[in-house]
């Protein structure tokens, strides 16, 4: 408990002094975290993949599952470099709608 509120207090005072870093950053990891699941399931079949296409687990080694080895890690390769590129994006362009937004001067129409 005494965490979160520290945690807060901390956002609150980086939200004040760089609100457009802030945002940039908080959508940033809510992107992030969208991807923790995909990631552990191909962390998971590149496991297992790896096991049955270099070891003499159930008689392997296969050479079905190295092809798919290698396959699955130049596509985890491919897409770390695309998401990466998206995840900069994100945070450019929140950071600057959000500073766009707060330099906006207001006038009274009548």
């Amino acid at each position: 408990m005494i965490f979160q509120i520290l945690e807060i207090r901390k956002m609150a005072s980086e939200a004040k002094e760089n609100p457009g870093k802030f945002a940039g950053g908080q959508v940033g990891s809510m992107f992030l975290d969208l991807l923790v699941l995909p990631a552990l399931v191909v962390f998971g079949s590149l496991v297992i993949f790896f096991i049955f296409g270099f070891t003499h687990f159930l008689g392997g080694p296969y050479w079905f599952f190295k092809f798919l080895f290698f396959l699955t890690l130049a596509a985890v390769f491919l897409a770390f470099y695309l998401l990466r590129k998206i995840y900069l994006i994100i945070k450019s362009v929140t950071k600057n709608v959000v500073e766009s937004t707060i330099k906006v001067e207001s006038t009274i129409i009548e």
